[in-house]
């Protein structure tokens, strides 16, 4: 059954009349327009997903209907008609946008093989983004590599709340995915195929926040040449999201305030405000019931933006999540060349994929991570440039890192304190090793894992560590 909606638009009573029983007939949702100032109405109260219109219509003509709709963010599809063909007028169309250019006496026929054919290309698009998501999966932009109890019940509670249009406040330290937390909400509610529009609230002046947030008029400040959609527009059938919200200014906390009671927003220099259709994700690091406390945050801008809040959990508590995520972050390393230009991953170039040094994993494992999952990424970022063979190994590793190797630390200790012996310093790390190891198993009663637990590394890397020695004596 044919599930599109379309909008008939002409001057002529009659013409509307054929055509909407025709529409109406095959299937089709059908409503209809007797000018272009109606249409753009019927555009804004409601969803069409074409738009068959009249070139030639007094006022407005049908051209121009289809600029001003463009300009206002309606992507129906839109199929001109007109009794007057000419090369010009239909390049005019086409150059507007418009999908396809008939000419009058319309046959019923000629405008249902029409509407098969959106109604075709629509599914195929539909099929193309629901395969683009699958093949994507997990891992991608929007999305979490976690094994982690604490992420396992983020993904719950963001399963839970995309599919509503809730407001939604995520909270975390700095690097740990509020973004990617909030964009995957977004690709999981039915607002998928809008737009995603982000804002640094921090990383705006003041002096220009309301204008970029709100838009503006032509002449509404001495700079203003001309009118500007503002962001929140810009997300009309999608998503906002308000990074680093805490940074918002008190005066622009009182306008956000009045945007998430009323749903509507009024740029500056204008006295008409326009309805939104815009989902609001907010997130911030900042501690925002102190900020109501100390004065610095509106109590009820924060009681309205956190209607559903999700915590992201630092790094340091996610650990079980860390080799994957090592993984993935290195398969979406940049590879080949540097300068501008796109990204390009080791999946995109064919390139082998880098993998870790096992002692090198456990020294990652184990860090702190205070710079959380960026930290992470910029750490496998110096050292897949660093690495020689396709092996990242703890010399890699930049010094905050790799200083907190026990061995490392305890042979370091021992030059400073003690002789340094003799033999190749490789030798003779080796063996310093090997009895800082030993001396571990005894002090743990000959528990390996408590052992491998308290010098830092894995148990899998301690008997590989045992087995050289074994193979070497």
């Amino acid at each position: 059954m044919p599930d599109l909606s379309v909008l008939v638009v002409d001057d002529e009573p009659a013409i509307r009349q054929v055509l909407q029983a025709a529409i109406s007939k095959a299937g089709y949702a059908v409503e209809t327009a007797g000018s272009a100032a109606e249409a753009l109405a019927r555009l804004e109260a409601g969803h069409h997903d074409v738009v068959l219109s009249d070139v030639f219509m007094p006022v407005t003509d049908g051209i121009e209907l289809l600029k001003q709709a463009r300009a206002k963010g309606h992507g129906a599809t839109f199929i001109m008609v007109t009794a007057f063909a000419s090369v010009d007028s239909a390049i005019d169309a086409i150059k507007a946008g418009a999908w396809d250019y008939i000419t009058k006496p319309v046959r019923n026929e000629e405008i249902l093989h029409r509407l098969e054919q959106i109604d075709a290309m629509r599914g195929l698009r539909e099929d193309n983004r629901a395969l683009r998501r699958l093949v994507l999966g997990r891992g991608r932009e929007g999305s979490f590599v976690f094994t982690s109890p604490s992420m396992q019940a983020v993904e719950r509670l963001v399963t839970r709340v995309a599919p509503t249009d809730s407001t939604v406040l995520i909270t975390g330290e700095s690097g740990t995915g509020k973004g990617v937390g909030a964009r995957r909400i977004h690709e999981l509610s039915a607002r998928r195929d809008g737009p995603f529009v982000s804002l640094n609230c921090g990383a705006i002046p003041e002096n220009l926040i309301e204008s970029e947030l709100f838009g503006h008029t032509k002449g509404a400040f001495t700079s203003a040449d001309r009118a500007r959609k503002g962001l929140f527009l810009q997300a009309d059938r999608g998503t906002i999201f308000l990074d680093e919200i805490g940074e918002l200014p008190l005066a622009m906390q009182t306008k956000l305030l009045h945007v998430l009671e009323a749903k509507e927003v009024r740029a500056l220099g204008s006295e008409q405000p326009r309805r939104l259709d815009t989902r609001i994700i907010a997130a911030t690091n900042r501690d925002l019931p102190a900020m109501v406390r100390e004065g610095r945050l509106r109590e009820d801008l924060f009681f309205r933006l956190s209607v559903f809040q999700i915590q992201m959990p630092p790094l340091r508590e996610r650990r079980a999540d860390l080799p994957a995520l090592m993984r993935h972050l290195l398969a979406q390393r940049v590879s080949g060349g540097s300068g501008a230009g796109p990204t390009r991953t080791a999946a995109d170039t064919g390139a082998d994929l880098l993998v870790l040094d096992p002692e090198a994993e456990d020294l990652l494992v184990n860090y702190a991570w205070p710079g959380n999952v960026r930290q992470l990424e910029n750490v496998l970022h110096r050292a897949a440039i660093l690495a020689d063979g396709g092996t990242i190994r703890v010399a890699d590793l930049p010094p905050e890192v790799s200083r907190l190797s026990p061995v490392a630390a305890a042979a370091a200790e021992q030059a400073d304190n003690g002789p340094v012996g003799e033999g190749p310093l490789r030798e003779r790390v080796r063996r310093f090793e090997l009895a800082l190891i030993r001396r571990a198993i005894d002090e743990a009663g000959g528990d390996r894992r408590v052992a491998a637990q308290r010098l830092g590394i894995g148990l899998s890397s301690l008997y590989r560590k045992l087995e050289e020695a074994r193979d070497d004596a």
